[in-house]
């Protein structure tokens, strides 16, 4: 009977592990290479602490770099035409950090959008922009491509992009905006 048991415990245990969706085993095996990645954007890093966010920020401003954003709820940057691998129009980039509860920054969320959206001008919608950022972050991160994922948002394609300990993840938020988080894994499984 025991060996019956063990030979059932080890089938479980198979079917178990092959259930993993190819993400898990993406986040899983990048964290396992040890490789840290800590660069946001403007010299922010994941770690600092949000004084020093706030000090960056304001530096920024001063130089007219960025300005504050609307409801005083993100940063806004402004980017140049051609930022965005292949994107001529002009896009605004909406940023804030994610802090935990010692105020360390443990990733960023930003949404992007084209300034001249406009409902009925579907060149400007949000999926179109969506495909251009994975683009931008390539470029700009390297490391591995993105990756489609089902976040059980019905037909929005959602996209991730996880390099070790850093995770990308890139989702149309409605027909104006697309939503760009940053996360550290090492935290955020951690919780």
């Amino acid at each position: 009977m025991n060996r019956t048991w063990v030979v059932i415990m080890f089938i479980i245990t198979i079917l178990f592990v092959s259930c993993k969706s190819d993400y898990e085993k993406l986040v899983k095996s990048e964290l396992a290479t040890g490789e840290v990645y800590e660069d946001l954007i403007f010299d922010m890093k994941m770690g600092q602490t949000q004084k020093e966010f706030f000090a960056i920020c304001w530096d920024l401003n001063k130089r007219k770099v960025i300005s504050q954003g609307p409801k005083n709820e993100y940063v806004r940057y402004e980017m140049e035409p051609n930022e965005i691998p292949n994107e001529p129009e002009r896009v605004e980039m909406l940023f804030y950090g994610l802090f935990d509860e010692q105020k360390v920054m443990r990733g960023f969320r930003k949404r992007f959008s084209y300034l001249g959206w406009s409902l009925w001008n579907e060149e400007f919608h949000s999926d179109k922009l969506a495909e251009k950022l994975k683009g931008y972050y390539l470029k700009n991160y390297g490391g591995n491509d993105f990756m489609e994922i089902d976040e059980g948002l019905e037909q929005i394609k959602t996209y991730v992009k996880v390099d070790g300990n850093r995770q990308i993840l890139i989702y149309p938020f409605d027909s104006k905006d697309v939503v760009v988080k940053i996360e550290d894994n090492r935290y955020k499984l951690s919780k």
